[in-house]
């Protein structure tokens, strides 16, 4: 399956983020935010790596809330992304 780097950087770079944040595991398990999962599992990294790369991200889920991320407040700052 050539998924290509785009998708492979973006998994990696999540994988990367969530394990950095100690709240974001139960046990040696992290929430599975793939299109099947949709955050309701708890899986090892190496198995959401693979979900990720064969069934997709969540869609809608552009901000990994669950996984620590800080959601954008500031209007000025979404809008300069969105034209970015």
């Amino acid at each position: 399956m050539d998924c290509g780097d785009g998708l492979l950087n973006e998994v990696q770079g999540f994988i990367n983020f969530t394990t950095s944040i100690l709240r974001n595991f139960s046990g040696d398990d992290i929430r599975c935010l793939c299109r099947k999962c949709k955050n309701k599992k708890y899986l090892h990294a190496d198995i959401i790596t693979m979900h990720l790369l064969h069934k997709g991200f969540m869609e809608d889920y552009l901000c990994w809330y669950t996984h620590g991320e800080q959601s954008v407040r500031n209007e000025s700052m979404v809008e300069r992304m969105v034209n970015f």
